[in-house]
């Protein structure tokens, strides 16, 4: 407990010291900054969906592979992103964490490249390659059994290449940039950082996969998508190291020792026929560590926030794979659907521009309307200056708290239509079917079946879809906020690790709902489960703002508000 006392301390002091002398970042080294991430978030989101291509590109026959992959991919990011997040918070160097991430990045996609250019390049996966773009002497012989193993090694460098992501994202949004993150109200306080940031991962999020598919489609090859990924990772390396030690360079923060938590004893190695009990030691260790995460995750002020925001990587009315395959059979074209995406990414970045605005409204709307019923904060925000310019952290978390609230009940109440729509396009397809013995000739040559699907729901399905991404994105910056100021520094790497298992445990549920109800004419069920899971998130996060506020709403003021206005 001393040692626990003296490390709260020591933190408390490194914080007073960082308000005091750091004024916040400068442009230029906010551009490095952003420049940085932005590299390091377009490799990740381009790799992620290049997988995906080049897997099913190599078993064209078969959606085993994709599957068996995905699954292996998230069941290894459940075990081991808590261990990912526990280095990142036992290292004290900053600067050596995030470099080293970054090349341990690179050089799994990289390599990943390599071993699925020597997959793809057997004869049996050539036949619709031309020799101009495919010269035989860059084929292999076919050998299912090689294909098989080089096919574990790419899955092997995919985990790596996850995990080192995982990692990178760690070691900037949950420490760099809260870090660097200057007072409340500078240009690049933390909520202004989240919202940039997040804004770049939106956009390459949106870009990246366009371009690596633009890129196969032009070409007619899938290799060239091979090599495009590797020499883009080849060649941002340097770009993503220079502008990273460029901002740990002007930042005195960064450069300064980094407080971690106390490290616990361990025992020396033993000789001879000890090692083996060592080893098993050694093992339970990990596996202790592992539960002692999952303690001190549930046991911080913000779980709920967290766990909730977790709850929605089930949801299967996003724009995952498996969606895109339902609307595809029910008869949307990919045109439509692109256009459809396309317009829900507009809503999702516009949620980095209307979430700062929103956390200040609603912290300012706080110090206005305080009421009786919270004395403990009323009696904070009266201490505070009177002007309006900044709001105080105290405001800033209840800004929080309420934007997030709107946030995932934003998304839920769109969700609702979504469902409604997609129940009534789910029974016209199988009314088409029944009456139809030809039904499925069409759904194969990618026409619309037999009646046309009704333009009404279909705009419902579309519109609310896409108003449903601004809030689920408003709330999961609000609680990725959340999270950065109320859980210690100490412990805030090892809760984000923590939290990316939790995530991965709803995305391996989702993959497994998916495969249990693989007919479209299921796809109903899945939408409402993912309705029922929205709602269960909904509630938690609402008790979990009536604790901390004593309330939801002032019914009393709105009352009074929509009295005055009539």
């Amino acid at each position: 407990m001393d040692s626990e006392d003296d490390t709260t301390a020591t933190i408390d002091l490194h914080e007073i010291i960082i308000d005091e002398v750091w004024p916040g970042l400068s442009r230029a080294e906010a551009f490095n900054l952003y420049v940085s991430h932005a590299f390091s978030t377009w490799n990740a989101r381009g790799y992620e969906f290049a997988a995906i291509l080049f897997t099913a590109a190599a078993y064209p026959d078969t959606l085993v592979a994709a599957a068996l992959r995905m699954i292996i991919v998230y069941l290894a990011m459940i075990v081991l992103s808590s261990s990912v997040g526990h280095w990142v918070e036992r290292s004290p160097n900053r600067l050596q964490t995030l470099l080293s991430t970054i090349c341990c990045n690179r050089a799994s996609v990289i390599l990943g490249s390599f071993i699925w250019l020597l997959i793809l390049s057997q004869e049996n996966l050539l036949t619709t390659e031309t020799p101009e773009v495919a010269p035989r002497r860059f084929s292999l012989p076919q050998n299912d059994v090689l294909k098989g193993i080089l096919f574990a090694v790419a899955i092997a460098f995919g985990i790596v290449e996850r995990l080192s992501a995982s990692g990178n994202l760690i070691s900037m949004e949950r420490d760099w940039v809260v870090t660097v993150a200057g007072p409340v109200g500078h240009p690049y306080d933390l909520t202004n950082l989240n919202a940039a940031m997040r804004r770049i991962d939106l956009v390459c999020k949106l870009i990246a996969p366009i371009l690596i598919s633009v890129v196969i489609s032009v070409t007619g090859s899938v290799r060239v998508g091979v090599l495009y990924s590797g020499l883009t990772s080849l060649i941002s390396i340097p770009i993503e190291l220079l502008s990273a030690q460029r901002v740990w360079k002007g930042s005195v923060v960064l450069q300064a020792p980094k407080p971690t938590p106390t490290s616990e004893p361990t025992q020396q190695p033993a000789a001879g026929g000890e090692q083996g009990g060592l080893r098993i030691q050694s093992w339970f260790g990990k596996i202790r560590q592992y539960f002692k995460g999952l303690e001190m995750y549930f046991a911080t002020p913000v779980w709920i926030p967290s766990f909730a925001l977790a709850m929605l990587h089930f949801n299967m009315l996003t724009w995952r794979a498996t969606f895109v395959t339902y609307l595809i059979n029910v008869g949307y074209s990919l045109n439509t659907i692109t256009i459809a995406r396309a317009i829900g990414s507009i809503f999702e970045i516009s949620s980095t521009v209307i979430t700062p605005r929103g956390i200040v409204y609603l912290g300012r709307t706080n110090r206005r309307n305080a009421v009786a019923s919270d004395e403990s904060e009323a009696h904070l925000l009266h201490d505070e200056a009177q002007h309006e310019e900044p709001i105080s952290d105290t405001q800033t978390v209840v800004g929080l708290q309420r934007l997030g609230l709107w946030g995932i009940s934003s998304q839920l109440i769109n969700t609702i239509p979504v469902v409604l729509a997609l129940w009534a396009i789910s029974a016209q397809h199988d009314h088409a079917k029944t009456n139809e013995e030809t039904a499925t000739a069409p759904l194969q040559g990618g026409d619309p079946p037999t009646p046309p699907l009704s333009a009404g729901w279909s705009v419902i399905l579309f519109s609310f879809l896409a108003f449903s991404r601004l809030g689920v994105w408003i709330y999961d910056l609000t609680t990725q906020q959340l999270t950065q100021t109320l859980v210690p520094g100490t412990r805030r790497s090892s809760f984000a690790g923590v939290e990316n298992a939790v995530v991965n445990v709803f995305e391996v549920l989702g993959a497994a709902a998916a495969i249990a109800f693989p007919r479209p004419e299921q796809y109903r069920w899945l939408a409402l489960a993912s309705l029922a899971s929205l709602a269960i998130g909904w509630s938690m996060y609402a008790w979990w703002v009536r604790a901390q506020r004593s309330h939801l709403v002032h019914w009393e003021k709105l009352g009074s508000g929509l009295c005055g206005r009539s």
